[in-house]
């Protein structure tokens, strides 16, 4: 565009605003002003009826359009909570539930009176007055409303929340409003009062999990609602307004607030006298430890929801009272929530202390709680509140209780990065708190004579995680965890996340070895070399080994144990992609594997459960058998839908199998995995770790059961921190499931198949040990494939050397496995 044109349209618009603003004046002087000089107040009062009765047009007419295309209330009448579908564990004890309705429902006769009218007062007086619609109560609102020029209040009565429960979403819109009058009058002609009110006393969330006051009363108090004092009545009566504000697990003085309102709309309202309000508040109150309302097996719960769901139907999940068996070790998998949460927590510390969850300026003269008292259990974590900071403690208040983090017990969050020799091992608390900080916090003791709580800084692990064990012959899923946390609907990390598996994916490259000719003590050579560029890596390839070094000969056992990348990328080299690929495929990898060399390091992504469910093929002896979750479906009427036996198919050779599990028995005896050596019993298992330690894993079993733990970021290149491997990450996590798989068990060893010798070999060149050889060790061998020739122990240390074009002289160095924990 042209200045001149510019120019143009610029001066076009400021004659056409003129031109406007003049004939406006025009309008106003000559047409508007002397119309109202000539208004009289007749004619304007006239004026105001006509806008009236417009408007109520206007709203009749949104009524009358809004009220099509609602739901009906008809089956509220008569109502009988749906039974849902129940997920049980194998034994029958209940994994979870699916249902509409949340909560236990109980019938109005058994709420307390003390309860129905602690809600009646705080959050609708006129219920048994009005008919659904509080007039008095919107006309209220509105003032309210217009004085904080904002919707600060709705006025909605009982029968109106209920309405939104039910029937409409939580939004604040005028629409809505409109919608939940017309239902709530729709609502009153079909149910009696108290029939609305033991509906919505059964639906009303109270925050923590907890639908109705039943669940509410377990869930604060351990006790049924007909069990509870008024006291805990009133306090329960004033969590629904906004449940986790004023959840007396987040903050306590504003639920001794939030129960003196209560409190003072009961006198006002003339249920209470003045004295009986005091007595009441000064009740003791005894809250329950916080019971976790979420399932024991939360993902595999979810999984079920949704595969009964695109099955069967809602219908039939909602309202269908199916009951679905499952193959979960209940107790297994209660130790693998455990063990995967506390294994998250303890990396997150790793990477240092993140800061306040929170701020809240700290009362000059704090509320008096009367006999309030919160029952906490040593280990439970909630928010504290920072009280006073000094130089080698902090003061909180959480829960109720009051206590200090000691040093010790924060040291993970003192620690100083230091810059310089001259710097501090640690700093003062003040400099990662301060007075008013809302902190996560876990108790750790509590002085009963001093009234004094010691707690331990903690914090919420942002890393990720899954743990999935089979049952390697049936192919039953015994535990699986999807994460640190559930959301209905959310990712399942055991099933959906496809990871790279890094060095937890070589014993596929190694049974293939063995079934192409290799044998434990076959040598290679761990030596570096460039290969053609791959999808990774576009300049070509130099694969480098974790420690950064590189040991000369070794034996295909040393090299799986230590986990040598550079062993392992000339193995494959040796036998062929095609034929290792072919062998993963049997084992039970059915995800996208790449067709270059980098896939002998684990670079094709793979599920836990995938990976799990292959490595069991090595413990059942090359039997392959497709992992089941689910037993059998049975219906309301005692119809099985489906039922669901093992079909294992013998997938690879036994003797193979056996070959790679004895590899794997020296990873964790004498490799990367030999901190799983500890639970004393015949393991075999492997570590995984990829580049700059994003991913981290562990796979590893016994003869009866496989456990696979895979850790990390759900940003796919984020980094778990330094050296924060396979072993060191995920292993921990996996060695805490396993003791629980293995306890009381006897220690079983993997049975050798009838096609094996075992003979004493030198370590070094893998031939046959001299009679008085005093380092001779024994392996295993396909029989025909042992070797026959002895080793020369006169040329002992200089064979390679000059099968390398060496002189015989070079020392290669020896491996040190504290560096060797890929």
């Amino acid at each position: 565009m042209t200045k001149r044109t510019l120019h143009n349209i610029l001066e076009l618009i400021t004659r056409t605003a003129v031109v406007s603003g003049e004939k406006f004046k025009v309008f106003w002087f000559t047409k508007a002003v002397p119309w109202l000089r000539a208004l009289t107040p007749v004619k304007a009062l006239m004026l105001l009826v006509l806008a009236g009765i417009a408007a109520v047009l206007f709203v009749a007419l949104l009524f009358f359009i809004l009220s099509f295309g609602l739901p009906t209330v008809e089956s509220l009448k008569d109502y009988k909570p749906s039974s849902g579908t129940t997920i049980y564990a194998e034994d029958g004890r209940v994994l979870g539930q699916v249902k509409i309705e949340k909560g236990s429902y109980v019938p109005l006769a058994r709420i307390p009176k003390s309860m129905k009218d602690a809600i009646l007062a705080t959050e609708d007086p006129r219920f048994y007055q009005h008919k659904g619609i509080d007039y008095r109560g919107i006309l209220r609102a509105a003032l309210k409303n217009i004085i904080s020029i904002r919707v600060t209040q709705g006025g909605s009565t009982i029968t109106q929340q209920l309405t939104k429960v039910v029937f409409l979403s939580p939004e604040r819109k005028f629409k809505r409003k409109i919608k939940e009058i017309i239902l709530a009058r729709r609502l009153e002609k079909e149910l009696n009062k108290d029939d609305i009110l033991e509906l919505y006393l059964n639906r009303i969330y109270f925050g923590h999990g907890a639908y109705g006051v039943q669940m509410a009363a377990k869930t604060y108090f351990g006790k049924n609602i007909w069990e509870i004092s008024q006291a805990e009545a009133t306090l329960l009566a004033g969590l629904p307004k906004a449940p986790m504000v004023y959840s007396p697990y987040s903050d306590i003085d504003l639920t001794k607030l939030r129960q003196t309102h209560v409190l003072k709309r009961m006198v006002t309202e003339g249920y209470l006298t003045e004295e009986q309000s005091r007595k009441i508040y000064d009740q003791p109150i005894s809250l329950e430890n916080l019971r976790p309302q979420e399932e024991p097996a939360p993902h595999l719960v979810d999984s079920v929801r949704k595969y009964v769901e695109n099955k069967y139907g809602p219908d039939k999940l909602y309202h269908g009272g199916l009951k679905v068996y499952t193959t979960i070790d209940l107790d297994l998998q209660r130790q693998a929530v455990t063990a995967l949460k506390e294994g998250l927590r303890a990396l997150d510390k790793r990477q240092g202390f993140r800061g306040r969850v929170g701020f809240k300026e700290v009362k000059s003269t704090p509320i008096q709680w009367g006999s309030l008292r919160v029952m906490v259990k040593p280990g439970e974590g909630f928010n504290a509140h920072v009280l006073a900071v000094g130089d080698t403690y902090i003061t909180v208040k959480g829960r109720g209780l009051v206590g200090h983090i000691l040093q010790e017990d924060m040291a993970w969050a003192l620690i100083n990065k230091k810059k310089s020799k001259e710097d501090p091992e640690f700093r003062k608390p003040a400099e990662i708190v301060q007075v008013g900080d809302i902190i996560k916090v876990r108790l750790k003791d509590f002085d009963k004579k001093k009234q004094l709580a010691t707690f331990v800084l903690d914090q919420t692990p942002l890393v990720e995680g899954a743990v999935v064990s089979i049952e390697p012959y049936t192919g039953y899923v015994r535990a699986l965890v999807g994460g640190y946390d559930f959301m209905e609907g959310g990712f399942n990390h055991a099933t959906e996340a496809k990871r790279q598996p890094g060095s937890s994916f070589k014993p596929f490259i190694y049974g293939a070895a063995l079934e192409n000719g290799f044998t434990p003590a076959s040598v290679l050579m761990d030596l570096p070399q460039i290969y053609e560029k791959s999808e990774f890596e576009q300049k070509g390839w130099k694969p480098g080994n974790y420690d950064g070094r590189f040991l000369g000969p070794m034996r295909l056992r040393t090299a799986l144990a230590l986990s040598r990348n550079a062993v392992t990328v000339g193995l494959l080299e040796k036998i062929g992609l095609d034929k290792a690929i072919d062998f993963a495929r049997k084992a039970g990898i059915t995800s996208q594997i790449s067709y270059d060399y980098t896939t002998a390091l684990g670079s094709s992504v793979v599920t836990p459960l995938e990976l799990t469910s292959a490595y069991a093929t090595f413990a059942a002896q090359g039997v392959r058998t497709e992992p089941i979750m689910i037993k059998s479906i049975i219906d309301g009427n005692g119809a099985v839908l489906e039922s669901y036996q093992p079909e294992p198919k013998e997938a690879i050779d036994k003797t193979t199998a056996y070959l790679v599990t004895s590899l794997l028995k020296s990873v964790v005896e004498e490799g990367t995995g030999r901190g799983a050596s500890g639970l004393g019993k015949p393991l075999a298992g492997k570590t995984g770790t990829t580049n700059n330690y994003v991913d981290a894993w562990f796979l590893g079993y016994a003869p009866s059961i496989v456990t696979g733990v895979w850790v990390g970021y759900d940003n796919p290149i984020a980094s778990l921190g330094d050296k924060e491997t396979g072993a060191r990450a995920a292993l921990p996590i996996w060695v805490s499931v396993m003791a629980k798989a293995l306890a009381g068990k006897p220690a079983d060893d993997f049975l050798p198949t009838d096609d094996l010798v075992f003979v004493k070999i030198d370590p070094e060149s893998g031939l046959l040990a001299p009679e008085d050889a005093a380092d001779g060790v024994m392996d295993v061998f396909r029989r025909g494939t042992e070797p026959t020739q002895f080793a020369d122990k006169t040329t002992h240390g200089r064979f390679y050397d000059l099968d390398q074009g060496g002189t015989g002289t070079t020392t290669w160095p020896k491996p040190n496995l504290d560096e060797i924990s890929d």
